[in-house]
């Protein structure tokens, strides 16, 4: 033992370690609290020593810090996302490729019928069409920049969500969003469609669930860290949602509530851990109730709309 440090019963081991760094990083824990402390050569491993009278004190604050530490590795193997199940995004990708199809072969009420026209919702009461609105759409363009941008935001919900949770959540963020914009407009005759809306609650969703995760965990727990989600989140809805081209102008409103609709139910579930308290059964019923309720609701549009 080197001559410096004092000899037992003076001073007492605390730790032992494999590697110097491992030994110098506890190290700095003793040096934050103005103790002095030692680092021992013990044949093969490294042995860190401190004072006898503070040895109660160095332990708990090492406990904590080998807490927050696993609590990193914890974090670390988290971030890797589980594989994505992508025969929900196939078949999404029919669903509306399909909703297309007969948009563009069936008569021309069609499209009276299923958009999302704010006095007709508030004012009628014809509820659907925050619905129906969802698979409408304004040309194959339009069509396409929703699939594209919806099915890549879908692909990063599901591994957190679940397949039947994700959808039904994604279609019910789409529904809050129109109803609410309607709302909004409720003073004008203003239509809106395409799946949009939907496509920005998938953001939504997932920005909430990232910034939940975040915030359930020490080692993420950070101001910056909690920033990110909520800033990449609303960057991308300034980029792919505000604006208007020439033939297809963008309500940016029903973007934006959306977004913040997906935000809301997002953050729901997250915080309530649905993925790992949902069974099998009840996100295979998600899955089924998800395109049925839009298929429903375009029942009413055929049968009750005026």
């Amino acid at each position: 033992m080197p001559d410096d440090v004092p000899p037992e019963p003076l001073s007492v081991e605390v730790g032992s370690y494999d590697r110097l760094s491992q030994a110098k990083e506890r190290a700095l824990v003793v040096s934050a609290m103005g103790l002095p402390h030692w680092i021992v050569r013990d044949g093969r491993s490294f042995s860190l020593r401190v004072e006898t009278a503070a040895e109660a004190a160095v332990a708990q604050e090492l406990g904590k810090f080998e807490t927050e530490q696993a609590q990193r590795v914890v974090a670390k193997e988290a971030a890797v996302s589980p594989k994505i199940q992508t025969l929900s995004l196939y078949v999404a990708a029919w669903f509306l490729g399909t909703a297309w199809f007969l948009q563009n072969v069936a008569p021309a009420t069609w499209l009276d019928r299923g958009e999302a026209l704010s006095s007709a919702i508030v004012w009628h009461g014809e509820w659907w069409r925050a619905l129906t609105a969802l698979v409408l759409h304004g040309d194959l363009s339009h069509l396409v920049a929703n699939l594209a941008s919806g099915l890549l935001f879908s692909a990063f919900v599901l591994p957190h969500l679940g397949t039947g949770l994700t959808w039904l959540f994604i279609v019910t963020s789409g529904f809050l969003g129109n109803l609410i914009n309607a709302w909004f407009y409720r003073a004008s005759a203003h239509a809106s469609i395409g799946a949009s809306t939907a496509v920005f609650g998938a953001l939504g969703l997932l920005v909430a669930i990232d910034f939940v995760e975040r915030f359930s965990s020490l080692a993420t727990r950070s101001r910056w860290q909690l920033v990110l989600p909520i800033g990449a989140g609303f960057a991308l809805l300034a980029y792919l949602g505000v604006g208007d081209t020439e033939h297809s102008p963008i309500d940016y409103m029903a973007h934006l509530w959306g977004f913040l609709s997906g935000l809301f139910f997002g953050a729901l579930a997250g915080a309530g851990k649905l993925r790992e308290r949902t069974p099998l059964v009840i996100q295979r019923v998600a899955a089924v109730l998800a395109p049925t309720v839009i298929a429903g609701a375009w029942w009413l549009a055929i049968t009750r709309s005026k």
